[in-house]
């Protein structure tokens, strides 16, 4: 062997070995892959280097050619080991940050006259007492006084009017001439009155940041245990720091031990105790105005269950994670066309980017029973996102999915409980039942709204046998089926931490 390719056999023979051994250290550390595939893979690896090593420093029997092979297969499982790190790490660093982004919510604090008013400017508010919901909205409203008086350098006097409802009368029969709005009630109000923007102008506006959303639980799920998780889609475009109603109320109930999800609607309007305290009585989706916590609390309260993370998503997430994803299939078992905009829906399997998805998720006015056909449809195109989820190529190519979930998805689920996840699908390979129920009830404009205490709302009042035929069903499901043959539950013995 000439000394030019003793040199390049010396040089990748050096690097082999030190891309081995970090190849070998993330692979572990990473554990993207199950414990018995990581462990096959490193033996495979290592007996190719050791191969190829023995070729090109063996000086019998072997020709030039044999040891040029030798180096460009070296050369090439360099390159895939360095490949492979890279994609691993960028993919556990993404999902991380997913886990510990900083989910602040903001809110934005405006000041309102009535629609005809004379006033124009904060600068022209004078020394009018500002109209407030101080009793009701207490932290927000105090936070906006300070930063109109940081922003402005105005003191504004206010008076309590106890709650936002009564502070937007004042202002119409002239008592007061100015309000302070926190925005997020504004569709609150607008479904009391519909003419409310109209009868309104805005003449300021601040933004405070809010308290955290969630309180930490400090949930741990054991690996391959089931867990419940909640899931809201709020009412929005754009970011999801935006404090908004919580329109889709959706409990996964996932169970490993026997590859079955049961995903649980809620209708938005039901009649529930907001955030689990049995004063506060409103319909589900305004408990979103006040935090994911408040809406866990809220269905822990109704269904009598423990909810171990959440997920929040919003209108926008739904049409870019679609579009990432590649299209779902839904089934569709009832025709109709969309009442804003072009779509027509026809019974059977629809293949849907995020738009028609979009679409078909937020139709009620077409559908025969409106709001219930609506959440119907909401546990159609999850399904949809689960199935594509779940299968072989969007596992292996996970990086697609993982950039605009960091931008479009805030949750607790842990990293190492995705990664899991993931490993037992690759491990096992095996299909997942996904199953649906919904809650049911009747409606009644009958029911004092915590929110619109002065105003009839419909609420959908739950069906006592439906609220202990829901609960059942997920307890039943996340009863634990350890399987004899279960190689996964083996392998992860070694996998654990």
């Amino acid at each position: 062997m000439n000394k030019t390719l003793k040199t390049i056999s010396l040089i990748l023979t050096i690097t082999s070995i030190i891309i081995y051994s970090l190849f070998s250290y993330n692979l572990m550390k990473l554990k993207i892959f199950p414990h018995i595939i990581r462990t096959s893979l490193l033996l495979l690896i290592a007996a190719i280097l050791l191969v190829s090593i023995w070729i090109i420093k063996s000086n019998k029997h072997n020709s030039k050619s044999v040891k040029i092979i030798s180096i460009v297969l070296m050369a090439f499982l360099i390159f895939g080991q360095i490949t492979f790190v890279v994609y691993a790490s960028k993919t556990t660093k993404t999902i991380e940050e997913i886990n510990n982004k900083d989910n602040k919510s903001f809110n934005e604090m405006s000041l309102l006259v009535s629609s005809d008013s004379k006033i124009n400017s904060i600068e022209e508010v004078g020394n009018q007492k500002i109209a407030t919901a101080e009793s009701f909205d207490t932290i927000s409203v105090k936070k906006a006084i300070e930063e109109y008086k940081n922003t402005y350098n105005i003191n504004l006097a206010t008076t309590d009017l106890t709650n936002y409802q009564k502070a937007y009368r004042s202002i119409l029969n002239g008592k007061n001439k100015v309000m302070l709005l926190n925005e997020s009630y504004r569709p609150v109000l607008e479904e009391a009155y519909p003419d409310f923007s109209k009868k309104t102008k805005i003449i300021g506006s601040v933004t405070i940041e809010n308290d955290s959303e969630v309180k930490d639980k400090n949930n741990i799920v054991m690996e391959n245990k089931p867990f419940n998780i909640y899931l809201s889609g709020i009412d929005t475009y754009g970011s999801l720091s935006t404090v908004s109603r919580s329109d889709v109320n959706m409990i996964l109930s996932v169970n490993p031990s026997k590859n079955t999800i049961l995903i649980t609607t809620i209708p938005r309007d039901t009649y529930v105790f907001i955030g689990g305290d049995e004063t506060k009585s409103d319909k589900l989706t305004h408990a979103g105005l006040f935090g994911v916590d408040s809406s866990i609390k809220s269905i822990e309260k109704l269904l009598d269950i423990e909810i171990d993370y959440y997920g929040k998503v919003n209108f926008t997430s739904l049409t870019d994670l679609i579009d990432v994803l590649g299209e779902i299939k839904v089934y569709n078992p009832t025709a109709f066309e969309s009442s804003f905009t072009d779509y027509f829906f026809p019974e059977g399997e629809i293949e849907m980017d995020g738009e028609m998805a979009l679409a078909y998720s937020r139709e009620r006015y077409n559908l025969d029973e409106g709001d219930f056909d609506r959440s119907r449809n909401h546990s159609r195109v999850l399904t949809g996102i689960i199935k594509k989820l779940l299968s072989y190529e969007m596992l292996i190519n996970f990086n697609k999915v993982s950039d605009i979930a960091l931008e479009s998805i805030n949750t607790d689920i842990p990293s190492s409980k995705l990664i899991d996840l993931a490993n037992r699908q690759l491990s096992l390979g095996e299909s997942w039942k996904i199953k649906s129920q919904y809650l049911k009830g009747e409606g009644s404009a009958d029911y004092t709204s915590y929110l619109m205490p002065d105003v009839s709302l419909y609420m959908m009042i739950p069906d006592e046998d439906s609220i202990k035929k829901v609960h059942d069903k997920i307890i039943e499901n996340n009863k634990v089926e350890l399987k004899s043959k279960d190689t996964y539950l083996f392998d992860s013995k070694f996998a654990a931490n």
